[in-house]
């Protein structure tokens, strides 16, 4: 009888220990795969920020690039007399000009900075401080060069806008005229070489920053240009955004709107 309840004791003993050493290995193997998820999750992270940072410079020297003309057509108009200019066609000047001081607003993909700063999940995770202060250190650069470079797209609307309406107030003959005479409109063309030349040096300066993030995350150069070229790539093969002069319409007639016909009962 003694030895049964022994027997009995010992099976239970022996169950115990496999149900713990069971349980142990379950929550070693579970904490293993979260770690590796979590691992996962703090790479792709910082991938995301760090091509973000990397489309952004890429952005500021297409902008430069593309601002080659504008730069070449600025300097030809400054170096020709008022004169000169005077004897050729309005529409040909006035379009020559537009072209000289032409510049966009500038918009970058914030989808990268907002659920890197806005989740404090990915903060934990990340558990780099020197990364993410020096994220967050380029991301309000890029800000700032945002908001510096719309200013001056702004000053030259208004200083172009002002003289469309309110030409009494400037020298010339014509639009044109009047442009290549105001003092706001050379300042700003003379202005483009300059302007272009800041740009791809923020492209570099961004660019030297995010590799002190790469240094400080473990990531090499090459993986973040490989991974910002797989992004731009998929958005290339994306089906081509729908454009506003491919929906045209038949031109409306106004003796043809079956709605207003008892309005031209009235005044007839």
């Amino acid at each position: 009888m003694l030895d049964s309840r022994n027997g009995f004791w010992k099976q239970i003993g022996m169950i115990i220990i496999g149900t713990t050493i069971s349980l142990t290995f379950t929550l070693i193997a579970s904490r293993m795969t979260e770690n590796h998820q979590r691992a996962k999750d703090r790479r792709l992270s910082a991938m995301m920020v760090m091509s973000n940072i990397e489309s952004f410079a890429r952005t500021m020297d297409a902008r430069a690039e593309r601002m080659a003309v504008n730069d070449s057509i600025a300097v030809w108009l400054l170096n020709k007399s008022v004169d000169e200019l005077d004897r050729m066609p309005e529409a040909e000047l006035r379009a020559l000009i537009g072209r000289g001081y032409a510049v966009q607003f500038l918009s970058h993909d914030r989808s990268a900075e907002n659920i890197f700063s806005n989740n404090i999940e990915t903060w934990k995770n990340m558990g780099n401080v020197q990364f993410i202060d020096c994220v967050g250190q380029c991301f309000s650069a890029m800000n700032s060069v945002e908001e510096y470079w719309n200013k001056f797209v702004n000053e030259v609307d208004e200083a172009v806008q002002d003289i469309k309406f309110n030409p009494e107030k400037y020298e010339g003959g014509t639009i044109a005229a009047k442009m290549i005479r105001s003092e706001r409109v050379r300042g700003i063309l003379s202005n483009i070489h300059s302007r272009r030349i800041w740009l791809t040096y923020v492209a570099a300066t961004m660019r030297y920053h995010n590799r002190h993030n790469m240094e400080a995350i473990g990531i090499t150069e090459e993986e973040v240009m490989a991974f910002t070229d797989n992004r731009e790539k998929g958005a290339e093969n994306v089906n081509e955004a729908p454009r506003f002069q491919d929906f045209t319409l038949e031109d409306i007639k106004p003796d043809n709107i079956p709605s207003m016909r008892k309005y031209d009962e009235m005044i007839k």
